[in-house]
């Protein structure tokens, strides 16, 4: 004989906890395998095309958004020839490039499908890092073993050898994403290659050894308005290189010199108001509202995962951010049709999640006297004390016990609770 069911001590924290839980404004619409259909909650790359259709690759099919409905595209069941998608890129024609992991790349024009492979073009490997049309419509094809340029009519290769294309010996081959601005100038990010620069008259690359540069890895680079040159690095943060290619400052942005909450940035978009947006590995989005102050776009505001992959502005003024776990995120609202932004109130933040021996707290900007407790189900507290100024703090909870906790920070005004799980 069963006795009477009684709640959890788990119930009474939450049921606790209910009255001083903020309202949180949810900014994103969500698209996954549950709401949307989706092969994969992976999403590696966005992109618009000139019909306004939305398309994101994943690590195991293509997707297609046309303002109401998902359609998904796989191999077998149309002419994409691999499902594990790295990058995507739309042309001057509007023809869809699609990078793949074993298969080259594929170009959907309307219904028709071309492929690129090492088979039947001068393409060196079939595993693609990330493809740049520039405003000549040619083809930057970044790979693990050297940089392609397909200008329609000739092949040029770029690698570590002395048959690079010119003579333009890189410092390492492999390439993650190229940038081109306008008057030819190539900004290559590579993997412990070295920030390069390739024109029709020099060549020129920074590492750490010779130049002390920051990083000698980056993920994404982005040229803005003037020219400069912005780097989202796996480990140096956000570096802004700035006048000319050749000698001109660099600045780094990251957790010593800005506070950021993590260092390693995935990607980088710029908006339409000219701020910078970084997808981080751990804590969502990092944007900067001004030269020198940053935000962050987390899970308080209904980002479905921190780790953000790849971003985008459609035609629209709506982010889109593609994330490791969560799927593809929609900001439909992000600038307004006067171009002004849509700010959400800044919450509390905490990573990792789960954490082991400690966690990092980043701190909503503007607030004072903030003192913290970490609590576990049953509402007791086993940790307290008071943050250092700054808004990214870290915490150390040593041996503590596998379970479900909840940190609540407190200032003179408000008061915010954030569930944790400790590994």
């Amino acid at each position: 004989m069963t006795g009477p069911c009684r709640p959890s001590a788990s119930y009474w924290l939450l049921a606790w906890l209910l009255p001083f839980l903020p309202a949180t404004a949810q900014q994103w619409d969500v698209f996954d395998m549950a709401t949307a259909g989706f092969p994969s909650n992976t999403v590696k790359a966005v992109v618009e095309d000139h019909d306004g259709v939305i398309w994101a690759a994943t690590d195991w099919g293509l997707c297609r958004y046309d303002g109401d409905q998902w359609t998904v595209l796989q191999q077998g069941g149309s002419g994409l020839p691999d499902n594990s998608l790295n990058c995507l890129a739309v042309d001057g024609d509007g023809r869809l490039w699609i990078g793949t992991t074993s298969a080259g790349i594929a170009i959907l024009d309307g219904e028709d499908w071309t492929y690129l492979t090492t088979e039947n073009s001068p393409l060196v490997i079939d595993d693609i890092n990330g493809i740049t049309i520039d405003h000549r419509g040619w083809a930057w094809i970044a790979t693990q073993i050297g940089l392609q340029c397909s200008t329609g009519e000739e092949w040029y290769l770029y690698n570590d050898t002395p048959e690079s294309h010119l003579g333009y010996q890189f410092w390492g081959p492999h390439v993650r994403n190229t940038a081109v601005r306008a008057d030819g100038l190539v900004a290559v990010a590579t993997m412990n290659g070295g920030l390069t620069y390739i024109s029709e008259t020099d060549f020129f690359y920074y590492t750490s050894f010779e130049h002390n540069f920051p990083d000698n890895s980056a993920n994404a680079i982005v040229f803005d308005e003037a020219g400069d040159r912005w780097i989202a690095c796996p480990a140096g943060g956000l570096i802004r290189h700035a006048g000319p290619h050749i000698g001109g400052p660099w600045l780094q942005y990251n957790a010593a010199s800005a506070g950021f909450p993590d260092n390693t940035l995935l990607c980088l978009v710029i908006d339409p108001q000219g701020r910078k947006l970084a997808g981080t590995e751990t804590a969502g989005i990092l944007r900067f509202t001004s030269a020198v102050d940053w935000d962050l776009l987390g899970t308080s505001t209904g980002l479905p995962d921190p780790s953000v992959r790849c971003l985008m502005i459609d035609s629209g003024g709506g982010l889109w951010a593609g994330t490791w776990t969560g799927g593809l995120a929609r900001w439909r609202n992000y600038t307004s049709v006067g171009g002004e932004m849509e700010v959400p109130e800044q919450g509390v933040e905490v990573f990792p999640v789960p954490f082991q021996d400690h966690f990092t707290v980043v701190l909503p900007s503007s607030v004072d006297a903030l003192a913290w407790d970490l609590m576990d189900a049953s509402g007791r507290v086993v940790l307290n004390g008071r943050f250092a100024p700054g808004r990214v703090q870290q915490v150390v909870a040593p041996g503590m016990s596998s379970g479900i906790f909840v940190l609540r920070v407190r200032s003179n005004t408000d008061r915010w609770h954030v569930r944790l799980v400790r590994d």
